[in-house]
């Protein structure tokens, strides 16, 4: 019983814990009109870079936290900075009424930031989808090891035979053909994938910024 005790504190111990981590307070933001970004506690200007959450909706914040700092992007309206005080519930509520933009460069700089922001994203897919050509071709590259390797071993084995006849040295000689000949067709697999995976990985990285 008494070794018990020790591993039961540990136990609550562990589950205060987990439970102080994953307490938090909530932030529902409506907007007039529906529909717009949301970054939170900063004060950046350029909206190139993914939300944090998008309206209307919920924002997760540490329960310890006061007051928050969020700026509201919707194109063809002037962004909103408002720091927010929460209420001492689990959630507080806010509806926030934009303001239209009429200014055509601060309007074009939004357009910017938004074909910024769509070629990131794409940028960001087309780097991880490099990865199954990555993978398929060196997957093959090690398909294609294996039968050079036995390609090898068929040959030797023809090289050395005394008696150049009969139902093995045939099987031999076509055991050998087969392994050679896919070990051919893995190698330009593998070429071909690998040169696709680096396109497609340089595509993404370029795009990325």
């Amino acid at each position: 019983m008494q070794k018990l005790i020790p591993i039961f504190t540990l136990v609550l111990a562990l589950a205060s814990l987990t439970f102080a981590e994953e307490a938090h307070k909530y932030l529902h933001i409506s907007t007039n009109p529906s529909y717009a970004d949301a970054y939170v506690n900063t004060t950046r200007r350029n909206f190139a870079a993914n939300p944090d959450a998008s309206l209307p909706g919920f924002i997760e914040i540490p329960a310890d936290e006061h007051m928050v700092l969020v700026t509201i992007f919707k194109p063809g309206y002037r962004d909103t900075t408002i720091n927010v005080t929460l209420a001492e519930s689990d959630t507080s509520y806010l509806i926030v009424s934009l303001a239209p933009s009429y200014d055509d460069v601060y309007l074009e700089r939004q357009q910017k930031a938004l074909s910024h922001r769509t070629r990131r994203n794409i940028g960001f897919r087309l780097a991880i989808a490099s990865g199954v050509p990555l993978i398929a071709s060196g997957i093959a590259a090690l398909v294609a090891e294996y039968n050079i390797d036995k390609a090898s071993d068929k040959k030797d084995l023809i090289e050395k035979s005394v008696i150049r006849e009969g139902d093995e040295y045939v099987h031999n000689l076509e055991s050998y053909s087969e392994h050679r000949d896919n070990a051919e067709s893995a190698k330009k697999f593998s070429v071909g994938t690998l040169i696709a995976g680096a396109v497609l990985l340089g595509f993404g990285i370029v795009l990325s910024f």
